[in-house]
């Protein structure tokens, strides 16, 4: 109906130059028709409900090509709303969106990246790849004054060896039925002697004879007998290195998964097991988790509930010689122990066909409880190496949440895999590399610049058992956006990038196909502007050393990725027993030297690493070769349960994630300083000369970190930072008119300060706190939906090297829908065809809350089978709209839905109408004359229309005969 008044007087507009009376007959006989055929809406009262928030009726963006795994990393952490958006415009989170901060795991085509590439909220996506992985493998303990730390106690008085602290190892996963990695919880009891001499205090335990009298019989069966492993190999018992097991008669004499392990409680420190002596069975797993992907598929070994039957196996033995060091055998029973051996593992796989991602393993960690994650490996290939990818700051806002990250700086010391040259502007530069003959089908070029590379003419000299060729590589724009330059013997792949930290800029190339290795290659550069570029090689057939080599190698910027991460405690390693050159106490010939490639010095600390640590070896791998059997006669030998030399920065970094656990058993708040204080507390030998002072930095800070770890001054630097004791946020989850109000208990402390900011700390507004009640309060006051509002809690304690910063986040919300005032329409039980149903509602959102997003009609013919959908529109004080007329006969039920941005909705009652070709009528009782009910001026006009429109038009032609007869 609306639309056909636009249009009378459309019509009107258009006759001005017909003259004033016949003006004034159009204008007459417009509003004597408008008058009968305009039907004024009927106000109805409506019942209104609150509907659960739902999906906006949006049109859907149309996807198309293959999903690639990615991580996005947007401005914030995202609200339900806001991912419900992007997965509308094409970004898949999965059944439960996985991220760390604002970083997130994600399925996203190359259509949708595309479609979102202008949007401010979207900063960057890197594609959730494996990279070329290296395990950075290669008298510990007192050498890091571990045993020392022991000694303290926590708040709850237990001594510090990581009770209740789980640590993530993202690794190769674990043997964990190894006898090192149970606790020893089980019964406590005597062996039973079966020969020799009565008096218990002269027994002597003989192997494969006595055991443990199970059923009270006062005699041994083959079940009951106690059986040891000579894991020294020195044909005497001794419970220090020896295991001793059950039998349970699967295999008689020897071990298996299902036997029971005992430790010794030697009373009498006599080395042997004897009558007086205590037998404690190994019970519950030191293994909380085992994680891998096998076909592609998320499978958890949990304990207690289908750790039993794992089939994840470690058949590299690098994770397990790590978990050794983390929290192995038993303390107090055990001569090889690790730092932090009464704490929990969670071995995450990040190697082979099963592995997770680092950025699925990041997840996993912390979404389970990871106090802190260790992260074993390192790349250095088409890597920027500068802190910036998405993985490096994953390590920052978990460290940021509190949990620390280890991950060694690398191995690639002496490996001849760097080199650096300087530039001049315009002139061609040459690098040669070269490549043994060790099968290698694909080289790894990574060249990054401190000036642009965007002009830069890359050649790359093919040497041939003939005259070299001279190859122009052609570089595709964009990280992984790879430009094939095919060859006769070689294909050229290759691509330019430019880091989101500005000022790094890389060239990366493979080359795939027959690799010659008799000559050397050289690859060109010339750039429009001078500068420096490091060139890194790597290649399909070795890992830190032995194969792909720069010709003119340098042995700095060599901190692999992600160890290169701003908040990651990147660890050197060093010897800690004469085994190998250069000796005691000196810096592994192998451990990476930095700087990052930016100056940054980053190396922390440096810890025990030397191919000279005794670990726990995977009985699912190949015993180690490289040296013999019980070398220098240390318990190397291939046994169940048995033990192997281990090294590299591999071995340097759980020695550091294994304190970081200590520490944080003191006190669960000092997760964010942990790297600090690691720091700080460094020791200086003669060995590593003179050091920097934390936290000022020198050359040698490149090279050993702050020193040599030493724990037990870490966790005395723990016990100077302020203690929380609670913290809250009331209301829990603050509404868009709510006043919060922010609050911490906390002791050992000076003072407290808030800071809070509704733009990440570019804007701040901090208070110094005063005590009231025993706790610090500040609030923050009521903000509009959607904004994320940060706070941190800055607890100090002056004495403290460094004190925890405790941050925190909200984001406003709004879960009340929007209010209707007002809602008419000219519907009743039975209309005429054709008639339109006109509707008109007045709707409003308070004040900060989200705003209103949509107003839509929705109405339908088939009682919701097909739902039609009709916006509103506003016209300065209601939002109205039109159904158009319905064909007879037919039964249409309409309703006004209201959206505002958080996805709450109104709706108004269910109206249902008939549509009629005629109205029906009703007789009234009581009376002999039949009459229709009155229905009032609008339902008669509705009845009548057909007359209503012939009236109308015999006046219209009365009106203008009377005005032809005037003129």
């Amino acid at each position: 109906m609306q639309k056909k008044l636009i249009y009378f007087y459309g019509s009107y507009q258009l006759s001005l130059s017909r003259g004033i009376r016949v003006k004034r007959a159009f204008v007459l006989t417009i509003l004597l028709v408008s008058i009968f055929i305009t039907v004024n809406p009927i106000v109805q009262d409506q019942d209104i409900e609150i509907a659960p928030v739902s999906t906006k009726p949006v049109e859907e963006f149309v996807d198309s090509g293959v999903q690639n795994d990615v991580t996005v990393r947007f401005d914030r952490e995202l609200t339900q709303p806001e991912i419900e958006y992007y997965e509308r415009n094409g970004i898949n989170f999965g059944v439960t969106p996985q991220n760390v901060g604002s970083i997130y795991l994600a399925k996203v085509s190359d259509t949708a990246l595309e479609h979102l590439k202008d949007d401010p909220f979207l900063q960057s996506t890197e594609p959730l790849r494996k990279p070329l992985y290296h395990s950075p493998r290669d008298q510990s303990i007192p050498d890091c004054f571990a045993d020392e730390a022991w000694l303290k106690q926590d708040l709850n008085g237990y001594n510090l060896t990581g009770k209740d602290i789980l640590i993530a190892d993202l690794d190769t996963g674990i043997n964990w039925n190894h006898p090192d990695f149970f606790f020893a919880d089980g019964i406590n009891t005597t062996y039973f002697e079966t020969a020799g001499p009565t008096n218990p205090a002269r027994f002597y335990f003989n192997n494969g004879t006595d055991g443990i009298d199970v059923n009270g019989d006062y005699a041994i069966s083959a079940n009951e007998t106690l059986y040891a492993i000579d894991i020294d190999q020195n044909g005497a018992f001794y419970g220090a290195i020896d295991w001793l097991f059950l039998d349970n008669g699967t295999t008689l004499g020897k071990p298996d998964d299902n036997d029971a392990f005992f430790v010794v409680q030697d009373k009498n420190s006599d080395t042997i097991l004897d009558g007086g002596d205590f037998i404690i069975r190994l019970k519950t797993p030191k293994t909380k988790y085992i994680v891998h992907k096998p076909l592609g598929s998320l499978q958890v070994w949990a304990r207690d509930v289908n750790l039993t039957s794992c089939t994840s196996y470690d058949t590299d033995g690098h994770g397990t010689s790590v978990a050794g060091i983390l929290n192995g055998g038993q303390l107090g029973y055990r001569l090889q122990v690790g730092v932090a051996p009464d704490a929990e593992l969670m071995a995450i796989n990040v190697f082979g066909t099963d592995g997770l991602t680092v950025e699925e393993g990041l997840v996993y960690a912390r979404d389970h409880g990871a106090d802190v994650i260790l992260i074993e490996l390192g790349s250095w290939t088409y890597e920027f190496l500068d802190g910036s990818s998405n993985v490096e700051r994953m390590i920052d806002e978990l460290t940021a949440m509190g949990i620390p990250v280890i991950v060694p700086a690398g191995n690639l010391q002496g490996g001849y895999r760097h080199s650096s040259s300087s530039l001049t502007a315009a002139t061609p530069h040459p690098e040669q590399f070269s490549v043994p003959n060790i099968g290698a089908t694909e080289i790894y070029l990574t060249m990054l610049s401190n000036v642009p590379v965007d002009n830069a003419k890359v050649n790359i000299t093919e040497p041939t058992s003939g005259t070299p060729i001279v190859h122009q590589i052609t570089l595709g724009v964009g990280y992984n956006n790879w430009w094939l330059t095919p060859t006769t013997n070689v294909n050229f792949d290759a691509f330019l990038a430019n880091s989101t930290k500005g000022g790094n800029y890389m060239i990366a190339i493979d080359i795939s196909g027959s690799i010659y290795h008799t000559s050397l290659w050289t690859i060109t550069i010339e750039l429009p502007t001078s500068g420096t570029i490091h060139y890194y090689i790597a290649d399909d057939a070795s890992a830190w050393s032995g194969g792909a080599a720069m010709y003119v190698p340098s042995d700095s910027y060599l901190i692999t990725w992600p160890s290169t991460a701003d908040s990651a405690i990147s660890v050197a390693s060093y010897l800690s027993r004469n085994l190998w050159s250069p000796g005691y106490g000196m810096l592994a010939p192998y451990s990476s030297i930095g700087p990052r490639i930016d100056g940054n010095p980053k190396l922390s600390i440096a810890a025990p690493g030397g191919w000279d640590i005794i670990s726990a070896w995977s009985m699912d791998a190949p015993y180690p070769n490289w040296y013999t059997s019980g070398y220098s006669g240390l318990p190397l030998y291939q046994l169940y349960g048995g033990y192997q030399l281990f090294g590299g920065t591999s071995a340097a970094g759980p020695h550091v994630a294994a304190a970081a656990a200590l520490m944080l058993q003191l006190n669960g708040d000092c997760g964010s300083v942990v790297k600090d204080l690691i720091e700080a507390s460094a020791y200086q030998d003669t060995y590593t000369g003179v050091l920097a002072i934390y936290p000022a930095t020198n050359s040698l800070t490149a090279v050993w970190g702050y020193g040599k770890l030493n724990v037990c001054a870490a966790v005395e630097e723990v016990s100077y930072i302020p203690v929380v004791q609670e913290m809250s946020v009331s209301p829990e989850n603050p509404e868009y008119d709510d006043i919060v109000t922010l609050s911490m208990k906390v002791i050992n402390v000076n003072s407290v300060f808030l800071d809070w900011s509704y733009d990440n700390f570019n804007h701040s507004h901090v208070t110094l706190l005063s005590l009231s009640g025993g706790y610090y309060t500040q609030t923050v006051p009521a903000h509009q939906y959607g904004q994320q509002i940060w706070y941190r809690w800055m607890p100090i304690n002056t004495s403290a090297v460094a004190n925890p910063v405790i941050e925190g986040t909200y984001i406003v919300g709004d879960t009340v829908a929007p209010l209707i005032s007002s809602y008419t329409h000219n519907a009743t039980e039975y209309v005429l065809d054709p008639t339109w149903i006109d509707v008109a509602i007045q709707v409003s959102d308070p004040v900060n809350a989200s705003g209103l997003w949509s107003i839509v009609l929705h109405f339908t013919t088939n009682n919701w089978a097909i739902t039609n959908y009709i916006p509103l529109t506003y016209n300065g004080t209601h939002y109205i709209g039109t159904i158009t007329p319905i064909p007879i006969p037919s039964v249409v039920k309409f309703k006004v839905v209201v959206y505002d941005n958080a996805m709450n909705s109104v709706s108004t009652t269910e109206f249902t109408y008939n549509v009629v070709a005629t109205l029906p009528t009703t007789t009234t009782t009581g009376t002999t004359t039949g009459t229709t009910t009155g229905t009032g001026i609008a339902d008669w006009i509705q009845e009548n229309l057909y007359l209503v429109i012939g009236v109308g038009a015999v006046l219209f032609i009365l009106i203008l005969i009377i005005i032809i007869r005037r003129r």
